[in-house]
């Protein structure tokens, strides 16, 4: 008879006591799959020169900028006084993935109420809707400025190209003033096309 047998033979027949339960085994409060990917990925971090204080400190900086309010103008409450969540407020212009370069300068970020999903709707809905935030003439003072810091990979990307189409569509256009002028009255003006 093979060892299994025997045994369930024993314990059918009241010779062998069960085992007891197996005990529980603890559970794990991060997968180790996950925590090698955040090891992995702190450790990218630091070799690209970012570190967890820096960020948390650019976070810090920009709740003090923050007023509140979202600022894509539906006057929701954003997360500034959450001691826990105020970083969701932060909503980066240029994404910090695709823009390493400037993804912790103080301008690459615009106050957005993150609950209701103003933040979200920012991040994954479609550029199209950007100019009718409230703040646009605000974003595109701020692409202004970001762009030239921009290194020329990051300036290849399609992002970049779609939101420069969508700045400088909407950009002002130049007003020419012609014809002549009687005692300061101007007789003509035309805008630019």
């Amino acid at each position: 008879m093979t060892d299994y047998m025997t045994r369930r033979f024993e314990l059918k027949n009241g010779i062998r006591m069960p085992d007891g339960p197996k005990p529980p085994k603890p559970l794990n409060k991060v997968s180790p799959k996950t925590a090698a990917k955040e090891k992995a990925a702190k450790k990218e971090d630091k070799a690209n020169g970012v570190d967890d204080k820096v960020k948390t400190k650019w976070f810090k900086a920009r709740r003090r900028e923050m007023v509140g309010v979202c600022q894509c103008g539906c006057a929701r409450k954003s997360s500034k006084f959450e001691d826990d969540n105020f970083h969701a407020s932060a909503c980066h212009i240029l994404p910090q993935r695709l823009f390493e370069s400037v993804a912790l300068h103080p301008l690459n970020c615009v106050e957005r109420n993150f609950w209701e999903g103003c933040h979200t709707n920012m991040d994954n809905q479609s550029m199209d809707k950007w100019p009718m935030f409230a703040d646009w003439e605000d974003i595109k003072e701020r692409f202004y400025i970001l762009a030239p810091l921009l290194t020329d990979q990051e300036r290849a990307t399609n992002f970049y190209a779609h939101l420069e189409s969508l700045v400088y569509a909407t950009a002002a256009k130049p007003i020419i003033i012609t014809g002549d002028e009687i005692n300061g009255k101007i007789l003509a003006i035309t805008q630019a096309v």
